[in-house]
């Protein structure tokens, strides 16, 4: 072999090897590129691929937990939860040519835009909601559309729904739920945790079709049902001072609102609390005071249509300014939501000198035997004057006279005997310088002077409740320990927490805070509180058979031009021991008074002549009551006169016979009826006709000369509210002119006017 070509093979194989060595070297990097890809998927990115393949092989569905009901104190549900079908979409399952037939039921159905329907029905996932919440006749009707037409892609999702059974009733304290059913407001938001309990999970294994197998692969974890709430809340209480406060509303023409606590004076269990205008929880956003309503509508220019050739965005009454309406339609839907009985600040006025006047016994800076003299008003510095509601003035009194006369220039004394620092301290003593720590939300905190900042004319104004703000719950508690034996509670309406099987969990103890004032101081207090209401500026709380006590105010708002004021009363029965404890206030109230001795005071003897009995409180009714309480009208038909004339004689009342017979045909009023003793009843005998009067408007009338003028109307009135020689009628449950028979009871609303706070 030649050397050329010795030469020329090794060559040849030296190119073989390299070539070889290439491919090699290529192998090796590619197994490595991908060992290191491996590593790196499996090491550093294995979470997120796990996760990715679970997502395509596994549906995970949430098992949605039972939200707690909430009871009132008698087991009444006043919020609920029921069970109801999220309606959802799975577009990479629907057949082209069913695409117009879902959207067009599924649009009726559901009241929902066809072209968004359509739309999702031609996307290219698994899972498109298309509304929550569906109640199940409405699903029971979409699976019979489903069947009848062979479709897939439509699929139901259990969910819960809450439905409040009362509608407004109590709602600003229940609150509501919002769509992912979490507590907004109220309760619901405020023990939203305890009644939520824990949701629950599905792992359903899904073929390539995204079909459920339910064979394959199936994991189910329980879902933990919340706990339940029993409230503190009275219904039939709870109905008692909403009706009042409706009708005060309407009454008094409140401008701002109404607002009312009726609690345990011992204990701080709050048996009834509520503020008018209120809310339907069932449809939270929908505005329900018509005032506030028609005041939206103007914003979209009367809420009437334009007329032809209008411009675009204008309305026959003007300009539509959609931006202000949506703004004032949110702080709409946030004021009717919030509850002002523990969120809303306000100076309490005269109903506050039972603070100041307890302090002053308390550290004997005042005793009972002190004396004070009212000209009307009082200096405070060379430039400031302040008056008293009275303007001629008291003239000379002593301390519990102070108190019943609500003397600002005395209680001025008072404030300034006992001096900022004592001042500040009771202040702070009586909670009024912290929230109460109610359990519910949103509770305000008050707005006041401390000794530091309070200068003498400060000091004189906040003595009789001005300058300073607090809460209604504020005060109420306050007052409460005033008169309870001096002690601080702490307001709750929260009884028991049950679990789902209705076992007790947690039962609320009373939480005592301190003593403020001495057993002895508070006595002497309810002593004089119970002359207010007997004598005094109270007279118009009063309730024959109970014992009550109670202070009136009245507080002017500072609110540029207009004088708005805020009226209130606060009462407690039975007034030796008190057990209940009633607040009402009338904020922006224009009416006939300002004064909350005069407005105020009988819508809380209303509230307490229903809540005192309901309570088991009996009445216990003097001699000059006895003889003017309620009777009822006996049923005498078919009787013959002697006997009619003997039974309605027995329940205290006169009677008129019409005809010429002996056997009663007909009578009025009916059997049955509750009327005044002394009242009159009509019988008829041989079918005589009765006679029909013309009912006169007694507007401003004394008690005496309608009592008088009935008389001779042949007319029975029932008497409504004070009945001394001051009161006047304030209003008639049958209107002026109308024509009534004789011996019709008519009520009437009579009030002492003559009373200032």
């Amino acid at each position: 072999m030649s050397k050329s070509k010795t030469t020329h093979r090794q060559q040849t194989d030296m190119g073989m090897k390299k070539r070889i060595l290439v491919v090699a070297t290529a192998f090796i990097l590619f197994f490595a590129i991908i060992v290191c890809r491996l590593a790196y998927l499996t090491l550093w990115r294995h979470e997120y691929y796990s996760e990715r393949a679970s997502s395509q092989q596994l549906r995970d569905t949430v098992v949605a937990a039972e939200r707690g009901v909430i009871y009132d104190a008698n087991m009444n549900i006043l919020a609920r939860s029921a069970t109801v079908w999220t309606v959802a979409l799975a577009p990479i399952r629907i057949e082209e040519e069913n695409y117009d037939r879902i959207a067009s039921f599924l649009s009726e159905k559901l009241d929902i835009d066809y072209q968004t329907i359509y739309e999702k029905c031609t996307g290219n996932n698994y899972y498109s909601i298309i509304k929550r919440k569906v109640d199940k006749p409405v699903v029971d009707e979409i699976q019979e559309f489903i069947d009848k037409y062979d479709i897939s892609g439509i699929q139901f999702t259990e969910d819960t729904k809450r439905y409040y059974p009362y509608g407004n009733f109590a709602s600003q304290v229940i609150g509501f739920v919002g769509t992912d059913n979490n507590g907004l407001y109220g309760l619901e938001a405020y023990y939203d945790s305890v009644l939520s309990g824990t949701a629950g999970r599905m792992l359903t294994a899904v073929n390539a079709y995204g079909k459920d197998m339910y064979y394959e692969h199936e994991t189910l974890t329980d879902a933990i049902d919340g706990y339940s709430l029993v409230l503190t809340i009275e219904g039939e209480i709870q109905r008692v001072l909403e009706t009042a406060l409706e009708k005060a509303c309407e009454e008094h023409n409140v401008k701002n609102f109404a607002a009312g606590i009726i609690m345990n004076a011992k204990t701080g269990a709050i048996y009834a609390m509520a503020t008018k205008p209120d809310f339907n929880p069932n449809t939270p956003l929908e505005i329900t005071d018509q005032q506030t309503v028609q005041e939206l509508e103007k914003l979209l220019g009367g809420g009437g249509e334009g007329e032809e050739g209008e411009e675009e965005g204008e309305s026959s009454t003007g300009p539509v300014d959609e931006a202000a309406y949506l703004d004032a339609l949110s702080a709409a839907q946030q004021n009717q939501w919030k509850n002002k009985a523990i969120s809303e600040v306000y100076e309490p006025g005269s109903v506050f000198k039972v603070v100041t006047a307890s302090a002053a016994l308390e550290t004997g800076t005042c005793t009972l035997d002190d004396m004070f003299y009212c000209y009307g008003a009082k200096i405070i510095t060379s430039d400031i004057t302040m008056h008293c509601a009275r303007m001629e003035g008291h003239g000379a009194e002593d301390f519990t006279n102070a108190v019943i006369n609500s003397c600002n220039p005395a209680f001025i004394e008072i404030g300034q005997k006992l001096g900022s620092k004592q001042f500040y301290n009771f202040f702070k003593a009586y909670g009024l310088a912290d929230k109460t720590g109610i359990d519910l939300p949103s509770e305000s905190n008050s707005v006041y002077y401390t000794d530091k900042t309070m200068g003498i004319v400060e000091l004189s104004s906040c003595a009789f409740g001005q300058s300073n703000t607090i809460t209604p719950i504020q005060m109420i508690t306050a007052f409460a320990a005033c008169v309870n034996g001096g002690y601080l509670v702490q307001p709750y309406v929260v009884g028991q927490i049950l679990d789902s099987e209705g076992n007790i969990v947690e039962n609320h103890e009373v939480v005592l805070k301190r003593q403020v004032i001495s057993q002895e101081t508070s006595a002497t207090m309810r002593n004089i509180l119970e002359q207010v209401v007997e004598n005094a500026n109270g007279q118009n709380a009063y309730v024959a058979g109970f014992r009550i006590g109670g202070k009136s105010g009245t507080a002017e708002k500072l609110n540029g031009q207009d004088r708005e004021y805020v009226a209130s009363f606060c009462a407690f029965a039975p007034a030796d021991d008190p057990d209940v404890i009633c607040l009402i206030l009338l904020d922006g109230a224009r009416s006939y008074s300002i004064y909350g001795g005069v407005i105020v005071a009988p819508i809380v003897a209303n509230v307490m002549s229903e809540v005192l009995p309901y309570l088991g409180i009996e009445a216990v009714y003097n001699d000059d009551e006895i003889e003017t309480i309620d009777t009822y009208v006996p049923n005498v038909m078919d009787y013959s006169l002697t006997s009619a004339y003997a039974q309605i004689q027995k329940h205290g009342l006169t009677h008129v016979v019409v005809g010429e017979g002996q056997k009663v045909t007909d009578q009025y009023p009916v059997g049955g009826f509750s009327i005044s003793k002394g009242s009159t009843v009509f019988l008829y005998t041989d079918d005589a006709e009765p006679k029909y009067v013309d009912v006169p408007d007694l507007n401003g009338r004394s008690v005496s000369y309608v009592r008088s003028l009935f008389s001779s109307l042949g007319l029975n009135l029932m008497i409504n509210g004070s009945t001394t020689s001051s009161a006047v009628a304030v209003s008639q449950d049958i209107e002026p002119g109308t024509s009534v028979r004789e011996g019709t009871i008519i009520t009437i609303d009579f009030v002492n006017k003559n009373i200032n706070d």
